[in-house]
């Protein structure tokens, strides 16, 4: 009889390394675009970092009052943390770290099936790309 696998969002999994941040968004880092979701994610074997770590972006620009913003901010958190399970195993496996971002692309909010949807199409890309 197996565990059953809980999906949490720990602390320890939000990236919040300023240096590390300016790192990502350098030239030489994968990127990987599912509308209404852009990732740009890197490996962290050179800064001793294990595990995923993640930051969820909604820019100003696309979406103006907070209250929209957070709201995605919420949907993009939920829909990471209801299929990270086959991107965690991937990386553990490798032995790395992986650093992503999810930036909000879109101008409207979408509706959390299909963030949902594409949160998955985007994770099993940024896994092929390992």
């Amino acid at each position: 009889m197996s565990t059953p696998r809980k999906n949490i969002f720990k602390k320890e999994e939000r990236l919040c390394s300023r240096t590390l941040i300016d790192f990502l968004f350098q030239e030489g880092n994968y990127s990987a675009k599912v509308y209404p979701i852009r990732a740009v994610f890197m490996s962290t074997e050179n800064h001793q970092q294990e595990g995923v770590s993640v930051l969820i972006s909604v820019p100003k620009k696309r979406l103006r009052h907070a209250i929209d913003r957070n709201r995605v901010k919420r949907q993009l958190r939920e829909a990471y943390r209801k299929n990270k399970h086959t991107l965690t195993e991937q990386v553990r496996q490798s032995g790395k770290g992986l650093a992503i971002v999810f930036i909000y692309v879109s101008t409207e909010i979408e509706p959390s099936n299909r963030i949902e949807k594409r949160m998955v199409q985007l994770l099993d890309k940024i896994g092929a790309e390992l």
